[in-house]
């Protein structure tokens, strides 16, 4: 800036500097001078005055002079001015002004009686006057007058605000201060400077209950986040004298009239900061020591910009509670956003429309845990029902009741209801029992719930101290079964098991109702509700009341619901005499208790058999092998026993039976102990009647030696007779040697077929032809011609008597080509055929087999019925009538030639058909069944006329009904099955 030098004609010993004028001054005499550019610098009044002048203070026209007390106002430039000089105070005789300052468009002078004033230069009356409680000594203003340090006789110093009219004491304020001054830039920070140290203060309007002033210093964020300061001073160079404070920069001037500047240590670390200087390399500690100070300082919107730039959620933290003890909402809400913090944004959301500054003060302070500041200032505020709202919240119900008969009276049922919660918690009862009756009071009739919390209080309450009747009048009259459930709780633990067995019933707790009737020995109230529960011990105890009174029939009942089996037993013995009883129940539900009360009783009685069983039963075998021996009663024994004994109680009974010459009992029983050498022996030495056992005991066994000594003795050797074959193909069966059984199965049909037994021989085979299918093995192609050849025989009477002759003579013309499989009846078969043939018109069939029967070794055994008509078709042959010796065709499943329907085998693609089980004819696709017994094939149409006359599988005989009868649309998996089954076909 410019550098002015005013003139003096004397050197003064004080001066004074205004915004465009310079004081210089001795004594009682005051020199003004015009501080313009240099050209103009002059001399503007010299003023004599009636004393000592103490100070002088300019403003840009007027100056105030403090002499003896007293203040003299006028303006700087007399000339052309006729004003008079004012005088403060205005009353004659008071002296008592001890200092004196003028600012902007004020005048303020303090009084040593504590009163500060501020008169108005343009309105020329008093606008503000301020009474301290104590006299001021000195004033510091700032440059508006807007704030004001005062200095009062006890040394204390306090920051007045005339807007509002707060005066703030200064804390940690220096003992030795020269003078205080006002940062020029930042109108909420001034210093103290003494001769050594400056002490930087920052005021803050706004703060949780008002406002505030800090001493400021070193800076640290504590571990919760809050903004932790300690005060310390800035150094001030010896000879220096602070004159200026500019934007945390003082201007000193030296001894040697020199100017200097210091940065405060408050405001080192923000020159630049936030602006140009501020450069992105610079390092992390100092931008966070940089954002402390700016914090410290309540410079919110740089401590944010620094804030961005660190990123650290501490810092957001920090910012946030600091810009909420400012009560600054928007500042913190942005911070908390960074944090980031969704709930604290949302809580201040609701506070952002908050203007009463105690009860936003109180919000605060509630956030930081503050409760009894809290709830003082929700007092102080437009709405004092929130500090109510703060004890309900933390159930301080004392304090809440203290406050709403003014604050809330509405509430107070509400409080006297928690308050009375919090008593029967505390089980201080008889007061809870004074609070739900109060809470009953002035309430709504619609307020139900609240009513019913009442009443049961009042219940549980009037049980707890005592009035009993009235606590469970009040609980039968709200039939709350949680309720009466409490109250039955109570009444228990009080042995008042009557009342509380009636609460526990009206609850639907009928267990422990009826307990309590049970013991109360109120049997007739327990007896309805031992109906409605399950649980054992009840009935048990119940059932055990009624025995000792002699009800015995009412004691089995009660007993069977608590499945107290062992006393039922005991009741069907002892006391009612129904063993019979007695003896089912253990049988059904074994239990050893009740086995072993049995088996004792069967002692007594004499009832051998009982004994056997029950000791079993009851797990004690060795008693019951020793009654069974003893009384020749090894038979129940072995019943009883079962399947489940061990194999050396099998060997006991074996022996048993083997010493009294009951081979076959013993054979059994050392086959179910595993001595299967043992079993065959004894089963060898009873003979053929038990060959069936021993074929089963050589299966079981799967031993070759075995099974040789048992294929030797049913073939025969030195001391045994050949055995019936059946007996090999049973044995091949039990091996699991299916083929082998097939082979010996043939053996047999063939036996059966020359003697004639052609049905049972067809029964074999079929038997055999499903176990190999089932078995998945291959199907003997002898077997298979053999089981047709007989079918198609067996089948032939059933065609006759449906009046199928034509069928009938084709099946018959397939057994007479293999004819010497029924040795037996060739002569009657031959003359069926005959018949048959001419009943077809087969008139070339029936001439062939007619030769035949008129052989020699034929002749002599053709019946006389028959033998003449048979001798007139051999001596006079008829030619065949016309299209009659023709068999009807179709084409083959497989590959579509067209052959006879009684041909199987096609001559073309080698395949052999499937046949119809009850025509006998080659199957066709589109005709396709089967039986749902034996899965054998038959046409869909012959099977359903078939059945009309006979219901019933020519096949496998069991009975079909034509409502069981499957169509097959697609036959196309059975025939691959069929071609599969002949293609596996093996020679024996």
């Amino acid at each position: 800036g410019n550098k002015v030098v005013v003139q003096l004609d004397v050197e003064p010993a004080f001066a004074a500097l205004g915004p465009s004028h310079i004081a210089t001054g001795m004594n009682n005499r005051v020199w003004y001078y015009s501080c313009s550019p240099q050209s103009q610098s002059r001399l503007v009044n010299e003023q004599d005055y009636t004393g000592t002048v103490e100070s002088v203070s300019l403003n840009a026209t007027h100056a105030c002079v403090l002499i003896s007390g007293r203040v003299h106002l006028h303006p700087i430039d007399r000339e052309g001015s006729d004003s008079n000089t004012l005088i403060f105070p205005k009353q004659d005789g008071e002296k008592n002004v001890t200092c004196a300052s003028i600012v902007g468009g004020f005048l303020i002078y303090a009084q040593s009686n504590g009163r500060l004033s501020y008169y108005s230069l343009a309105d020329g009356t008093d606008v503000n006057e301020y009474t301290h409680e104590s006299g001021i000594k000195r004033c510091y203003p700032n440059q508006e007058g807007t704030r004001c340090v005062i200095i009062d006789k006890a040394g204390d110093a306090f920051l007045y605000n005339p807007v509002n009219d707060d005066c703030v004491r200064i804390k940690e304020f220096p003992s030795t201060v020269d003078r205080v001054l006002w940062d020029t830039v930042d109108s909420t920070v001034f210093i103290t400077v003494d001769p050594h140290n400056i002490f930087s203060f920052v005021y803050s309007q706004a703060e949780i209950g008002g406002s505030g002033v800090k001493c400021l210093g070193n800076v640290e964020i504590g571990p919760d986040g809050d903004l932790r300061i300690d005060p310390a001073p800035t150094s001030l160079g010896s000879g220096h004298s602070a004159i200026l404070l500019v934007d945390g920069s003082v201007v000193s001037q030296q001894a040697s009239g020199t100017l200097s500047q210091t940065r405060l240590r408050s405001h080192e670390l923000l020159a630049g900061v936030g602006g140009a200087g501020m450069h992105s390399n610079e390092g992390v500690e100092r931008q966070r020591a940089s954002f402390r100070q700016a914090l410290a300082l309540n410079r919110f919107q740089l401590a944010f910009k620094i804030g961005l730039a660190l990123n650290g959620k501490d810092l957001w933290t920090t910012m946030g509670r600091k810009c909420l003890e400012c009560l600054d909402i928007g500042w913190a809400k942005k911070a908390y956003r960074q944090a980031p913090s969704p709930g604290m944004v949302l809580y201040l959301e609701k506070l952002s429309n908050v203007e009463d500054k105690q009860l936003l003060s109180g919000h605060v302070a509630s956030l930081f845990g503050r409760f009894n500041k809290a709830r003082n200032f929700f007092l102080q505020s437009c709405c004092p029902e929130a500090a109510l709202e703060l004890h309900c919240d933390f159930h301080q119900w004392d304090q809440a009741l203290a406050l709403a008969p003014s604050l809330a009276p509405h509430r107070l049922p509400e409080i006297y209801l928690k308050s009375a919660m919090k008593f029967e918690n505390q089980n201080d009862n008889q007061a809870a029992l004074t609070h739900y009756e109060q809470a009953l009071q002035n309430v709504e009739p619609e307020r139900l719930s609240h009513i019913h919390q009442c009443r049961a209080g009042i219940a549980r309450s009037s049980i707890r101290v005592g009035d009993l009747q009235r606590g469970i009048k009040e609980a039968m009259a709200l039939q709350d079964p949680a309720l009466s459930r409490e109250c039955g709780a109570l009444l228990k633990d009080m042995k008042q098991n009557g009342e509380a067995a009636q609460l526990y019933e009206q609850a639907g707790a009928y267990e422990k109702a009826a307990e309590l009737y049970i013991q109360d020995k109120m049997f007739e109230a327990a007896a309805p509700l031992l109906q409605k529960i399950h649980k054992p011990s009840l009935h048990k105890d119940y059932a055990k009341a009624k025995e000792a009174k002699g009800a015995f029939r009412e004691a089995l009942a009660a007993f069977k619901k608590a499945d107290d089996l062992d006393s039922v037993v005991r009741l069907y013995l002892d006391k009612l005499n129904e063993p019979q009883e007695a003896f089912q129940l253990v049988r059904e539900s074994p239990f050893v208790e009740g086995a072993v009360r049995v088996a004792q009783y069967c002692h007594k009685s004499g009832n051998v058999c009982g004994q056997v069983e029950f000791w079993l039963l009851s797990g004690r075998p060795e008693e019951a092998y020793a009654v069974a021996e003893k009384h020749d009663e090894m038979e129940t024994f072995e019943r009883i026993l079962g399947d489940n004994a061990k194999p050396e109680q099998y060997l006991t009974i074996a022996r048993y039976y083997e010493h009294k010459s009951m081979l076959s009992q013993a054979a059994r029983q050392y086959c179910n102990a595993q001595d299967y050498a043992k079993a065959l022996s004894l089963y060898k030495k009873v003979g053929e009647k038990e060959i069936d056992n021993a074929i089963e005991v050589v299966g079981k066994a799967r031993d070759d030696r075995l099974t040789q000594d048992l294929m030797t003795y049913l073939l025969g050797d030195d001391h045994h007779l050949p055995k019936d074959p059946s007996y090999v193909y049973k044995l091949q069966k039990a091996l699991g040697n299916y083929m082998q059984a097939a082979a010996t199965a043939l053996i047999i049909a063939k036996k059966d077929q020359e003697e004639g037994n052609y049905k049972q021989a067809h029964q074999l085979l079929f038997r055999t032809y499903q176990e190999l299918k089932q078995q998945k093995l291959a199907l003997p192609q002898e077997l298979w011609r053999r089981l047709l050849t007989l079918h198609s025989y067996v089948i032939v009477k059933r065609l006759v008597k449906a009046g199928d002759h034509l069928t009938a003579a084709h099946m018959l013309l397939r057994v007479a080509k293999n004819i010497f499989q029924f040795p037996a009846h060739i002569v009657p078969i031959l003359t069926s055929v005959v018949i048959e043939c001419q009943r077809a018109k087969l008139t070339n069939e029936a001439y062939t087999y007619s030769c035949m029967l008129m052989r020699p070794e034929h002749r002599p055994h053709v019946s006389e019925q028959y033998k003449k008509k048979i001798e007139n078709i051999v001596r006079k042959p008829v030619a065949d009538i016309e299209g009659a010796t023709q068999e009807s065709q179709s084409p083959c499943i497989y590959c579509g030639e067209r052959m006879g329907d009684s041909e199987l085998d096609c001559s073309n693609c080698k395949n052999i058909s499937p046949f119809c089980i009850v025509t006998g004819m080659r199957m066709q696709r589109e005709d396709w069944s089967y039986c749902p017994h034996c899965n054998f094939p038959a046409k869909h149409s012959a099977f359903t006329g078939a059945l009309q006359i006979s219901e019933q599988c020519p096949m496998c005989e069991e009975p079909v009904k034509v409502s069981d009868l499957p169509v097959v649309h697609d036959p196309s998996p059975m025939i691959a099955a069929c071609k599969s089954l002949f293609q596996s076909i093996e020679y024996l």
